[in-house]
């Protein structure tokens, strides 16, 4: 996991930015294997309690496009737990 937010009554949310190693091999072709293993360690995490939320690596690299994506994930985020 890339981070790992920790909120009050034991909310536990995974955030992951995953770059090509997650789906693709060395060569940079589709990996049905990695991919396979990824959900399956999504799965894992979700039936231990996790909220887990993926960014592809092309979301996080456009500035500006980028920090206005982040702000709004995390104000909704917020939103959901500010109760």
């Amino acid at each position: 996991m890339d981070f790992l937010l920790l909120l009050p009554h034991r909310i536990r949310i995974v955030i992951e930015c995953d770059g090509r190693q997650h789906y693709a091999d060395e060569a940079g072709r589709a990996d049905s294997q990695r991919y396979a293993e990824m959900v399956a360690e999504d799965r894992e995490l979700r039936l231990r309690g996790y909220e887990v939320y993926r960014f592809g690596g092309a979301e996080l690299i456009d500035g500006s496009a980028t920090d206005k994506r982040l702000a709004a994930f995390f104000d909704r985020l917020a939103e959901r737990y500010s109760t």
